[in-house]
């Protein structure tokens, strides 16, 4: 069997397609899903004991639900591939940010679970990227 063949490249791509779509749907349940939760009910008293615990006032939790709901149409949509890189920008600034409040909060034991999650996101945007049907915008020239 040559591998080389087009027909393997087809298999191969749909395979990444398939993990791709997996490792997001997995991503988004708790990110985007977690979002509405935030957003319309001000989210489980287990997430507002860690946000008091970790310093922060309670409505960063309707602020970030919202910004969770529209980054996961993003990404699950891919309208504009342009926003759905800002929406992957957007859940790993909330899971490096979440790593690092538990981490200068003296709460190490919590650290790594959003470290986890941002370590399946970028694993999602890697897939992502290289199965894009729609190339990224360039970046404009840069002025010599």
């Amino acid at each position: 069997m040559n591998l080389a063949s087009p027909s393997h490249a087809r298999t191969n791509g749909t395979r990444i397609k398939v993990i791709y779509w997996a490792i997001t749907a997995l991503l988004m349940v708790p990110g985007a899903g977690g979002g509405v939760v935030e957003l319309f009910t001000g989210g489980p008293a287990s997430v507002a004991q860690t946000l008091v615990f970790l310093g922060y006032p309670l409505y960063i939790m309707k602020i970030l639900g919202l910004a969770k709901v529209l980054g996961g149409i993003a990404i699950l949509t891919g309208r504009s591939p342009r926003l759905k890189e800002w929406a992957y920008a957007g859940f790993a600034f909330d899971f490096l940010g979440a790593t690092a409040s538990h981490l200068l909060a003296g709460d190490a034991v919590h650290a790594p679970l959003p470290f986890v999650f941002f370590l399946v996101h970028m694993t999602s945007y890697v897939l992502w990227y290289k199965t894009a049907a729609t190339p990224l915008p360039a970046a404009a020239p840069s002025a010599p």
